[in-house]
């Protein structure tokens, strides 16, 4: 295999483009973990920079030499007869070779001595050895202790520092700086404030744009990934830790995202605010932390994109609100119960089923889509006006009872404070045939939603005891219209 099969790409002479192939390659073959293969890939990555180097020289020879051709004056006389000399003889050309390999051997000596220059050059085996004040075992060792005892590790490694300064050249500093750095990247729970200690101590200068000149990308890289590992790990600890000792609706959202069943128990719906809480735990992490969408359950992941109906601390207040209203009108004498019971259907279904309705129908029929767009329009645009031309007639007499003005001013009051009121439930964002259901579903949950906008403190308690006398008198109107309505007829 070539070295440009080993780094991945076609042969070239751009450094730049070798150094980022490395980067790529050498995320998949690590030291310790693909000892032969990481091997392999260094070498070809030298290789491969002696060749960029030397492409580049002779590009550069070749340049200037065909720059000198070209300056050449052609027309000069005694350069003419050179360029345009057509043969040479080759007989004589070989006789001087012989002349020249019969002649005695030179032999230099020193100046009134009969020893040879050649006796006092050293052989390969007697030229200097550069000592390297740091094994790659203490590299390693010092990496880690980094880990586990930092302050411990920021002695040992100004100690080192200071011996290879004193003992090591420029080029051996130099490599110190990248053997160290690449045993950090090696480091599982590697943090942004150990790089950021070991930098300001050895003056990597990560920060600044030529931090390339100490420290190459490829090694910048490695560093990067794994301090990204190490904040991946660390959320799917405290994932873990939140499952155990986490709120109950926190705890039992992590274990189930944790989890490794198959199935998502039927009792998910039956906790409220659960699934919402599973939601919001998956849309946060995975927007943080992508990786560990992988390690969640898929199951529950494929259970939360889908609409589900599900308990929760709203409908569950609803419920008894709406239900203790309704029971104390149907116990009136002036109601009858079938006018209650329907009025309790058009409420359920306001505030649980219309949606899903809709939700139906658009995934099953086009036409019956439409048809129920058209019906829910039409049927909610009168209970609409029912109920806001009875909560009016109840607000008049209200403030015409209290003697505050002409009977015409009072009028013109409730108007207005009606308009206001409806102007700003109107959902003017919805769609044009949804508007009256949507304005039914607000109206009916209004007792939640002032608890909400007084952030559920102990003073919301008194408005919505003022909520739930004036839905009171405006529901027993009603009913009672209805009932006397039907017995008419």
């Amino acid at each position: 295999m070539s070295i440009w099969q080993t780094l991945g790409i076609e042969q070239t002479n751009d450094e730049k483009e070798i150094r980022r192939a490395y980067a790529r390659q050498v995320k998949k073959y690590r030291p310790d973990s693909h000892p032969e293969e990481y091997q392999q890939l260094r070498e070809a990555f030298e290789e491969a920079k002696r060749y960029a180097a030397y492409a580049i020289d002779d590009e550069s020879i070749a340049d200037e030499y065909a720059k000198e051709q070209a300056n050449i004056d052609v027309d000069v006389p005694h350069l003419e007869s050179l360029l345009y000399q057509e043969s040479v003889n080759e007989d004589a050309v070989n006789d001087d070779e012989q002349q020249l390999l019969e002649q005695p051997e030179i032999r230099m000596t020193y100046p009134f001595s009969d020893r040879l220059l050649d006796d006092d050059q050293p052989s390969v085996n007697e030229l200097p050895v550069v000592e390297i004040p740091y094994t790659q075992e203490l590299i390693d060792w010092l990496a880690k202790l980094f880990i586990i005892d930092e302050k411990a590790a920021k002695r040992e490694l100004v100690e080192l520092w200071e011996n290879v300064s004193q003992k090591g050249s420029l080029q051996t500093q130099q490599r110190f700086h990248q053997d160290f750095a690449w045993a950090l990247s090696a480091q599982e729970g590697l943090t942004e404030a150990i790089v950021e200690h070991v930098s300001s101590l050895l003056g990597w200068r990560l920060d600044e744009y030529n931090s390339e000149q100490i420290i190459p990308f490829y090694i910048q890289n490695a560093l990067t990934e794994q301090l990204r590992q190490t904040e991946v790990a660390r959320a799917w600890k405290q994932c873990q830790v939140d499952a155990v000792h986490g709120d109950y609706v926190v705890a039992e959202s992590m274990r189930i995202l944790t989890s490794q069943s198959e199935k998502v128990s039927f009792k998910v719906r039956l906790i409220p605010e659960l699934i919402p809480q599973i939601e919001q735990q998956v849309s946060q992490l995975t927007n943080e932390y992508p990786e560990l969408k992988e390690k969640f359950n898929p199951a529950v992941l494929s259970f939360i994109k889908q609409r589900r109906i599900a308990l929760n601390w709203r409908g569950i207040f609803l419920c008894v609100f709406w239900g203790l209203l309704l029971n104390v009108i149907g116990a009136k004498p002036d109601v009858s119960v079938g006018i209650t019971l329907a009025v309790t259907v058009v409420m359920i279904y306001y505030l649980f089923f219309s949606d899903y309705i809709m939700f139906w129908f658009h995934a099953r029929s086009k036409k019956g889509f439409t048809l129920f767009l058209m019906s829910d329009f039409l049927i909610s645009l009168g209970v609409l006006a029912i109920f806001v031309i009875t909560f009016f007639g109840i607000a008049r007499e209200l403030i015409v009872g209290l003697n505050i003005g002409p009977a015409q001013g009072a009028q013109a009051m409730v108007i207005f404070i009606l308009m206001g009121l409806l102007w700003y439930a109107w959902p003017r964002d919805q769609p044009a045939l949804r508007r009256p259901s949507m304005m039914m579903y607000r109206l009916l949950v209004s007792p939640w939603s002032l608890l909400q906008w007084f952030k559920f403190s102990w003073f919301s308690l008194v408005w919505l005891v003022v909520l739930y006398i004036i839905c009171y008198k405006t529901m027993f109107e009603i009913l009672a219209f209805y009932t006397e309505f039907f017995k008419v007829g």
